[in-house]
């Protein structure tokens, strides 16, 4: 049972909340999954630290070639933002896939991360986009890149009892690199995605100086394609060598059957092909901007 709501005024307050009420707090944002869980009962505290009203929680800010997204961004506040649509179309595109409009306008960037659900669609294209996130507690403050960011399936290395998520950060895609999110879903909203594709790819005088690919859920967490980015080192950019990649990417991935979701050879038979069309658009969005 809730015996104390905390709205809190700065990081340095939430931190101390947490560590006083000994493993019986936790942190609250937009709460479309917490909330649902402790009505379960699958979860439960004594007290919740909502963290919304912190200065800067909302922020996104572009400084010197660097994205810092606060942790209480929501999805709607990041697809609509005029520099995030602009710069990093990707992560725009992951942010709207979130959902009803209802569950985007509370529900967070950091939330997702910390749900730790495979196929998170912001999560899979931050870990394209090389993300970090930077976690305050009593012991103080660390930077963790978002791969790195999952034990297991629905759970994360961020205790939301003693530390939480301050912000997001990554590089912003320069004119030479180009951002893709490919989602296949069996409707358009309201829907986990089956497979989908977070995927960012640099090119230099027409050739592939490196790509990150996530594709999710083909394991645990957001799964690297490292074959598929090692292999288009040094490629020029075509249909043929995207179509190899996508093959490649299957040395990585190991989906499994769900009743919902369809079975892993469907998703086996899919997966290259999305891998293909996501670094196409990646490459093209770099054209479109007058790079190659």
């Amino acid at each position: 049972m809730i015996r104390e709501y905390v709205l809190s005024k700065s990081i340095e307050e939430a931190v101390e909340v947490l560590s006083k009420n000994n493993g019986q707090a936790m942190v609250i944002s937009g709460g479309t999954d917490l909330v649902i869980d402790m009505g379960a009962e699958v979860v439960k505290a004594e007290v919740l630290v909502d963290v919304t009203r912190i200065d800067g929680f909302h922020d996104i800010v572009f400084n010197g070639g660097d994205v810092m997204i606060g942790a209480g961004a929501t999805m709607t506040e990041v697809s609509e933002d005029g520099k995030i649509k602009a710069n990093v179309s990707a992560l725009a595109k992951a942010a709207s896939s979130v959902g009803s409009v209802q569950i985007r306008n509370v529900a967070t960037l950091a939330g997702n991360i910390v749900k730790a659900q495979p196929a998170g669609d912001p999560s899979v294209m931050l870990t394209a986009l090389g993300a970090e996130i930077t976690v305050r507690g009593a012991d103080g403050t660390r930077d963790i890149q978002v791969q790195d960011a999952y034990v297991t399936v629905g759970q994360s290395v961020v205790n939301s009892r003693k530390e939480i998520i301050t912000k997001i950060k990554f590089k912003e895609p320069q004119k030479n690199q180009g951002t893709s999110f490919v989602r296949l879903s069996q409707r358009k909203a309201h829907t986990t995605p089956i497979l989908n594709i977070g995927a960012v790819v640099s090119v230099n005088g027409g050739k592939i100086e490196w790509a990150r690919i996530a594709m999710a859920p083909v394991g645990p967490k957001p799964t690297r394609a490292t074959e598929a980015e090692n292999f288009l080192v040094g490629k020029e950019p075509s249909a043929d060598v995207f179509k190899e990649a996508g093959a490649l990417s299957l040395k990585d991935a190991k989906p499994i059957t769900h009743l919902v979701w369809g079975s892993k050879e469907y998703k086996s038979a899919v997966l290259p092909s999305l891998v293909a069309k996501a670094l196409k658009e990646a490459v093209d969005e770099i054209k479109a901007k007058g790079g190659m």
